[in-house]
């Protein structure tokens, strides 16, 4: 075997002079580096898993402002999309004045931790479906709509001591009033009332610039239960005026809901009566059923035609008992007390929507659903009431929204593309993955080079 080449020794000899001398103790420096080695390696997943933190929480933000809706200038016209739209649980909300809606609704907002419900609307200028931020709101049903989709009305939290009232109390709708948002000008005016315990809601409406609202004071029973007796009130948002005199029973509000008439409302205090609401005051009308209708059927979903002249409704073979089946759809002329319901041919449907022109009706039509889930409305169609002619209008992706009664008559466009609202979550499990591969491949890198 040859020596090795002098440059070697040399090389060697030099490494042996600068080698550490007998009193290193080599448990306490492998101790030592290993120690090192662990603290480089927890700072590493720390940095990587602040890299997946980051991307989760920035997402969301980073979406809204690049999905950024610009409010509608005032006099824009409406439209409607022919895909009404629930956003998606990730997707942005509108700004603060969101310009006129077409539409709002009630759904499900998406968070890190947990999802909540929330509310959402349609852009009246461009179709587009993003979610609604009411300031004070709480989720008592869906908000009323004004005609022109210029404002919105609806519940505000309680601050009352609603503790003392338990179980009862927790799971009571209770409120402190309304406000309304101008949705053009992001006014907001709110009408609250003092109570003990909260406001057991009723219903909201709009008959023109006037708010139709009930709601009552709850008391608790003996048996810890809540009772409230409902007071109409209205607000009139032109002249401030608000009167919540005692009236009538005919004046409340029905929280289930009112159909669409020129200028106000319909709802109906039982299946043969209907009562128009026009600015301040209510007219009854009494409802004359087909001579082949049932002895026991009604009516149901009432609203009235744009030039005031007709009625439609749905008749109920049995008003004692509400089912989910399409229903034949009546119509009648106003111009009395007392109004003759004809059917339509034997056209059904699954609800009345409102009035595209004085002679269509839009009505509301399902798709076959899974058993055992309810039923909602998926496609709104034109009917002509004089000839029973249909036509398609739209379709609905999500929970069926409150369309304001003119949007029903505007222009039907294409619906705009849904946002590119991704779950942040994912976001965050992503920038983890790639962050972790980098850093592998990083670490693997420097110990070739005989750095690790």
């Amino acid at each position: 075997m040859s020596a090795p080449p002098a440059d070697v020794v040399d090389r060697l000899e030099r490494l042996a002079a600068h080698a550490p001398g007998g009193a290193i103790d080599p448990d306490a420096v492998w101790t030592h580096g290993r120690r090192r080695r662990r603290v480089r390696l927890g700072a590493a997943l720390a940095a990587v898993a602040a890299v997946g933190l980051l991307g989760a929480t920035t997402t969301p933000l980073l979406v809204e402002r690049a999905q950024r809706v610009q409010p509608a200038d005032v006099g824009e016209r409406m439209v409607l999309p022919d895909v009404i739209r629930q956003p998606g649980g990730w997707e942005p909300a509108f700004p603060s004045t969101p310009g006129r809606l077409s539409a709002v609704g009630v759904g499900t907002r998406s968070g890190l931790w947990s999802d909540r419900n929330a509310f959402w609307g349609v852009s009246a200028a461009t179709g587009e479906s993003r979610f609604l931020d009411l300031p004070g709101s709480i989720e008592l049903g869906q908000p009323a709509l004004s005609h022109d989709g210029s404002r919105v009305a609806y519940w505000i939290a309680t601050t009352a001591d609603v503790d003392a009232l338990g179980q009862a109390g927790e799971s009571a709708m209770l409120a402190d009033g309304v406000a309304v948002l101008d949705l053009e000008t992001g006014k907001r005016d709110a009408w609250t009332v003092e109570s003990d315990h909260g406001l057991w809601v009723g219903g909201l409406a709009w008959a023109g610039d006037v708010l139709w609202w009930s709601a009552g004071p709850a008391q608790a029973q003996g048996d810890g239960a809540l009772a409230a007796r409902t007071r109409p009130r209205t607000w009139d948002l032109d002249t401030g005026e608000r009167d919540d005199t005692p009236s009538s029973v005919q004046r409340r509000v029905s929280p289930n809901g009112v159909g669409h008439a020129p200028g106000g409302f319909v709802q109906q205090p039982s299946s043969r009566r209907l009562t128009l609401v026009s600015g301040h005051e209510p007219t009854t009308l009494r409802l004359m059923l087909p001579d082949d209708a049932p002895s026991a059927a009604g009516t149901t979903d009432a609203t009235v035609s744009t030039d005031g002249s007709l009625v439609a409704t749905l008749l109920m073979p049995d008003a004692s008992t509400y089912d989910e089946s399409p229903k034949a759809v009546l119509v009648g002329d106003l111009e009395g007390r007392d109004v003759a319901l004809r059917r339509i041919g034997d056209v059904s449907a699954q609800s009345v929507l409102g009035w595209r022109s004085a002679t269509e009706l839009v009505v509301a039509s399902v798709d076959d659903v899974e058993a055992g889930r309810p039923q909602r409305a998926s496609r709104a169609r034109i009917l002509d009431v004089t000839s029973g002619a249909q036509d398609p209008l739209l379709a609905f992706s999500g929970n069926t929204p409150h369309v304001a009664a003119d949007a029903w008559t505007a222009e039907v466009v294409p619906a705009p593309d849904a946002p590119f609202a991704p779950d942040p979550r994912l976001v965050g499990l992503g920038l983890l993955a790639a962050a972790f591969v980098g850093w592998r491949i990083t670490v693997r890198v420097r110990s070739r080079r005989g750095h690790a």
